[in-house]
């Protein structure tokens, strides 16, 4: 949901400008926007579509930087590697911020000290979906059905070390299952082989995955945010089907380089939320289902310090870690 207050804030400061002092004061003539995933993806999807709305407002061009690779350390060494006036909008998942720094012991820079939250623009959460080769058509019975056969009973997830793994952690946990973790690099191939039945179960994001639900392809049986998502109505949540606390939301954020003047912070998270207020802006999240979600930089900051605190502390319960 979009903060009302924040788009009335960042209306009235454009407002008090004027619109053609304000964009004869502060445009730039090219700005560049980084992401640490390859072309066709949703966070380059993303990245385009925020790009198209910054250009001519924020800056004269604005052009995309796809940089995968290294758990997103190319994409972050590249940020981290411009000066410090704004030129440079890095978009990540959250998690990269919240999670990394305990699962990881060797990262090339801090994420909570390198990269500085501008804002956010989208959320989304994740599903438990299963195969037709599973019989479970509820999360109870797909418990029934984990116990029952011990040596089949597996999850995919987009790779160790995310989100969706340890929603994976947490709910072996409080169903007691025996449940092994399959690492993938990234949905996409877990889809495929959830849709083969060459898996049993599958935690992804909500957008991965509900097409195929909706198809009768494969089944989802929870989803992990606090109410019932829009996209998956006749889906109940993990806490509904009686799993409380089982609940896990990323976020996709704008951060810039450390040491960023407040006063650009401000003026990117500005434009951010202009862009959240357009209806097309908007029809672009939704349709990958994600929802748009517009916030100050003082709130995606406690939101990543609420969010660093608790991951921590499930990250270290579960014993993973990697160099």
């Amino acid at each position: 949901m979009i903060h009302r207050r924040t788009l009335l804030s960042a209306a009235g400061a454009a407002a008090a400008l004027g619109p053609r002092a304000a964009l004869a004061q502060n445009l730039r003539p090219l700005s560049r926007i980084v992401v640490g995933f390859p072309p066709g993806g949703t966070a380059d999807v993303i990245a385009r579509a925020l790009a198209e709305k910054l250009r001519g407002h924020y800056a004269a061009n604005v052009i995309v930087e796809n940089k995968p690779g290294a758990r997103g350390s190319v994409a972050t060494n590249t940020l981290l590697a411009t000066e410090p006036d704004g030129n440079a909008i890095y978009i990540a998942p959250h998690s990269m911020v919240t999670m990394y720094p305990h699962v990881y012991r060797k990262l090339t820079y801090d994420p909570q000290v390198d990269l500085v939250p501008a804002g956010t623009i989208a959320s989304f959460e994740f599903a438990l979906s299963v195969s037709q080769a599973v019989p479970a058509r509820t999360l109870a019975e797909f418990v029934q059905w984990a116990k029952a056969n011990r040596s089949a009973a597996a999850y995919g997830s987009l790779g160790n070390g995310t989100t969706a793994h340890f929603l994976g952690f947490m709910f072996a946990t409080a169903a007691d299952l025996d449940w092994n973790h399959i690492p993938y690099k990234g949905a996409g191939p877990g889809v495929q082989d959830l849709l083969a039945g060459q898996i049993p179960s599958l935690i992804g994001p909500v957008g991965d995955i509900a097409v195929h639900h909706r198809a009768g392809k494969v089944r989802v049986l929870a989803t992990s945010g606090a109410q019932r998502s829009r996209f998956l109505p006749d889906v109940p949540t993990f806490e509904e089907a009686g799993y409380k606390g089982l609940l896990a939301t990323e976020r996709f954020g704008v951060f810039l380089r450390r040491g960023t003047a407040p006063v650009l912070v401000e003026r990117v998270n500005q434009e951010v939320n202009r862009a959240l207020s357009q209806e097309d802006f908007r029809a672009t999240l939704t349709k990958l289902s994600y929802e748009p979600l517009a916030t100050t930089p003082q709130e995606f900051q406690a939101i990543i310090k609420a969010e660093s605190a608790r991951w921590g502390g499930i990250v270290k319960a579960s014993g993973f870690s990697e160099d």
